[in-house]
């Protein structure tokens, strides 16, 4: 059966010659008979050239270039001297890698079970970036310092498409030399590509059949959608700012607007998209797939990197301890070469809506501004008494806010509709303990005509536990038997997914990973369960880490911010070695951040907050509970 090909119909990418012929080799070769073939398909704002996947084989990304590489602008090692006479790093690989890494850890997370049970899945998908026109010496001494991706010529797409070649696994990829591939254990890669398949396709776009959330009061003001707008509006914890977002972004897009969602944090970006789908409804829900996009704010600029084919200095996970703002770097190289090339159209977008606004920073949003086509809003929500990160108030600062274009003071919603009564209540007096002096959550009047946003149901008495646990024995085996007798209560009247376990110590939550695993449950997290604090490996689970997955979600405070849940658990334990005041920081920031995010249970109205403390200093706060 001869390859199915899903052709690009924009008129606007008109195919360059190593495409055409390309294409035609893939239509037409019997080589790739049962193979599934997309040209130029959206995922995330990124389009590489081919994606090529067939269920027993594998799959393959395919970048093209048609680069005449003797002229004396190309320079071995992937220069590419400008305009401007000065040498520029255009890297290929760097880019068709790069649109690996987004399809692995963004199209594959539905696959809940994927990635933990296949250490090797990076092997799963290859690479190649096919040059045509130039000789393959030409081809291979301008891609240097490459390991992995494929390099391709002419001759080696006439070779690829006579059938009576046999091919070599090291040049042509194990997926087109192999009649079944190493990696379809347990049917694994069978599975991946069915989902591969159905989220390119626009299938579902994770769409679980729940009615979109009706917004009250002023959100529904704030989700109005506005021409040529730049605004910035704060709220306080529950008062549904990321809810206005989504709302804001699917009346966008049935408009046919371009919507960028951008985070600081990982995990919530999952939240987000599947919020998104969710107010969007089930009608044109392709349209979700070909004009959002849901990133993480450097996720986003390693995109904008790809798609430039330039490659950023430094590596993110090895700065986190070095005197290095390596954002500034990445967008300072972006910059360079924006200067000296058109935007490109996948990069222009109608809609850009932050969440979390108080995580960036002033100069990140003047740089986002370059993307902004004024046909929409730029709009930023925020909660400053979360500023984790200590970026400060930027965002409030009329120094730090200079040619943003925001205009007059922030808008700020003052109403929880998500946090119930006693939660608001039980925050102000810890606030109150811990001298701190934010913000006041108030909860709306009940004769206002707002009802909550997770439900219409009165709150009763038995339906809700608000407790502090102090303990005098710091100990595994104390936390663990706690956490343990308190989930299997937890269980009698709610679901796994209902529950999350919040932590301060990362060997702590490695330690309650560890007892729930062994103990049978499915469990997602953020750590490096070698107890290294490896960043990788937490990057890896974090890309994993979402809800709907059926699992108990341990968590540190920083990654569940922006979350909710009915169930929280806070084990707030050991520091390490930091500062006094650092340590008094961290705390209230945990304390806060795990009392903020619950919810109540949408069918039954039932909630509850637990934190075992085993910090002697704060024993204190038990009489407020």
């Amino acid at each position: 059966m001869p390859a199915i090909i899903f052709e690009n119909i924009n008129p606007r990418d008109k195919r360059t010659e190593g495409e055409e012929k390309l294409l035609n080799v893939l239509k037409y070769s019997h080589r790739f008979d049962g193979w599934t073939v997309f040209e130029q398909p959206h995922i995330d704002s990124i389009k590489p050239d081919f994606i090529l996947l067939n269920p027993e084989k594998g799959v393959i990304i395919i970048e093209v270039k048609d680069w005449n590489l003797n002229l004396d602008i190309y320079e071995s090692g992937g220069y590419i001297k400008g305009t401007d006479g000065r040498l520029h790093k255009k890297d290929p690989v760097e880019q068709v890698e790069t649109y690996k890494n987004c399809i692995l850890k963004s199209d594959l997370n539905d696959s809940e079970d994927f990635v933990s049970k296949n250490n090797d899945y990076y092997g799963y998908i290859e690479t190649v970036v096919y040059f045509h026109g130039p000789s393959k010496e030409k081809a291979l001494e301008f891609c240097t310092n490459n390991t992995y991706t494929k390099i391709w010529t002419d001759d080696d797409i006439d070779k690829i498409n006579d059938t009576n070649k046999t091919l070599n696994k090291t040049q042509y990829t194990w997926a087109l030399t192999v009649k079944e591939s190493k990696y379809n254990k347990d049917n694994m890669l069978e599975n991946m590509v069915s989902q591969l398949i159905k989220n390119l396709q626009c299938e579902d776009y994770n769409y679980e059949r729940k009615a979109p959330f009706k917004l009250v009061g002023e959100q529904l003001e704030l989700a109005k959608l506005k021409q040529n707008s730049i605004r910035r509006w704060g709220g306080v914890a529950g008062a549904g700012k990321s809810l206005v977002l989504a709302e804001k972004a699917a009346r966008a897009l049935k408009k046919d607007y371009r919507v960028l969602i951008l985070t600081y944090n990982i995990t919530l970006r999952h939240y987000l998209k599947d919020l998104c789908s969710q107010q969007f409804g089930a009608v044109n829900r392709s349209k979700l797939k070909d004009n959002l996009s849901v990133l993480y704010f450097h996720q986003f600029l390693k995109i904008v990197a790809a798609s430039y084919c330039i490659k950023l200095p430094y590596n993110e996970l090895d700065t986190y301890n070095k005197d290095c703002d390596f954002t500034q770097e990445w967008i300072k190289s972006i910059e360079d070469v924006m200067e000296l090339n058109p935007l490109k159209e996948e990069l222009k977008y109608d809609y850009i809506l932050i969440d979390e606004g108080q995580d960036f920073r002033g100069d990140w949003i003047r740089f986002l501004k370059k993307f902004y086509t004024q046909k929409g809003e730029l709009f930023i929500v925020y909660d400053k008494s979360q500023d984790i990160y200590e970026h400060g108030i930027w965002i409030e600062d009329s120094e730090q806010i200079k040619n943003i274009g925001f205009r007059g003071r922030p808008g700020y919603l003052k109403y929880s509709y998500r946090l119930p009564p006693e939660m608001i209540e039980k925050i102000g007096l810890v606030r109150k303990e811990l001298c701190i002096d934010e913000e006041k959550i108030l909860s709306p009047k009940s004769n206002s005509g707002q009802i909550s946003l997770f439900g219409n149901m009165e709150y009763k008495i038995n339906l809700f536990n608000i407790e502090w646990i102090n303990s005098n024995i710091d100990s595994k085996e104390d936390k663990l038997n706690r956490i343990d007798l308190k989930i299997k209560e937890l269980l009698k009247d709610n679901k796994l997914e209902d529950i999350t376990i919040l932590t301060t110590n990362e060997n702590t939550g490695v330690d309650i990973v560890e007892f729930f695993i062994n103990e049978g449950l499915k469990v997602s997290h953020v750590y490096d369960m070698n107890k290294n604090q490896d960043q990788d490996k937490r990057r890896n689970e974090k890309w994993k880490f979402r809800g709907g997955t059926g699992r108990l979600k341990v968590c540190s405070y920083h990654s569940y911010k922006g979350w909710q849940t009915p169930n929280i658990i806070l084990v707030l334990d050991s520091y390490g070695s930091q500062n006094i005041v650092d340590i008094r920081k961290n705390v209230n920031n945990a304390i806060f951040i795990s009392m903020s995010r619950v919810k109540a249970n949408a069918a039954t109205g039932q909630y509850s907050f637990t934190c075992f403390n085993y910090l002697p200093e704060y024993k204190f706060l038990e009489k407020v509970f």
